[in-house]
């Protein structure tokens, strides 16, 4: 068996990078796919659309909601905003309301299989007893 098969693997260094940060998944726009206060994302900042993606954004309310992004065919003005949750429609924005709203660009999800083993970790990696 190759090593091609997993594909190419992240350094353990760059979740240390001070550019990444693990984020709780905020509401339940993404639901199914991530689960609301029990999913993660690794997120790196961002202040712009930077392509197809899920993104952090703060919502109109204050908080913090994931949606997917995607560029509007015919013209740079525009971002497109949907959701995994079918109880909420997708939304078309304008791109500088867009940024004026975006916190973050979602790197990677983390699927929570035991929120108990999860809340033992210390923020210094030190496992609680």
């Amino acid at each position: 068996m190759n090593g091609d098969l997993f594909g190419q693997a992240a350094p353990a260094t760059a979740l240390l990078s001070p550019q990444l940060r693990l984020e709780i998944v905020p509401s339940d726009a993404m639901e199914p796919t991530l689960r609301s206060q029990w999913d993660h994302v690794l997120v790196r900042p961002c202040t712009r659309y930077e392509g197809e993606g899920i993104y952090l954004l703060q919502d109109v309310f204050g908080g913090r909601k994931l949606a997917r992004a995607s560029s509007v065919l015919g013209g740079p003005g525009h971002i497109l905003l949907h959701v995994d949750n079918k109880h909420y429609g997708e939304h078309l924005v304008p791109r500088e309301a867009f940024e004026d709203n975006v916190l973050a660009i979602v790197v990677a999800d983390v699927k929570v299989r035991d929120a108990r083993l999860l809340s033992q970790v210390q923020h210094h990696g030190e496992v609680r007893p």
